[in-house]
Order: structure tokens, then C-alpha cells, then sequence
């Protein structure tokens, strides 16, 4: 997928990001732009947070 440069641009990762930080911004990557896989040590949890978006 391409990047998504307007997304990128007003979702920077915070500086010294927490790993809940970190999650939340991967998961928005992931449905907005999906440049880049999620990083392995967090996939199982950016996968999580996902599916508990989906469900009513």
C-alpha cells in the first residue's frame, strides 16, 4: 500500500512514546495507511485493540 503522507503528517508518533502510545498509534496506521507492517513486539496487542474497535 502506499504511504499516506496527509495522515503521516498530522499523526506524528509522539517523542518518547509509551508502548500504549505506541499501540494506538500503529492500530490508526494500520486502518489509515498501512505503509509498514505493525512491529512484531506489539502486533498481538495493535491486533487486539483492532478487533475490540469492531465489535458493537
Amino acid at each position: 500500500m502506499a504511504i499516506n503522507k496527509d495522515w503521516h503528517r498530522s499523526h506524528p508518533m509522539p517523542p518518547k512514546a509509551t508502548r500504549e502510545q505506541r499501540i494506538a498509534w500503529h492500530a490508526a496506521h494500520k486502518v489509515a495507511c498501512g505503509c509498514r507492517d505493525v512491529p512484531a513486539s506489539i502486533q498481538p496487542d495493535v491486533m487486539k485493540l483492532l478487533r475490540s474497535r469492531r465489535k458493537p
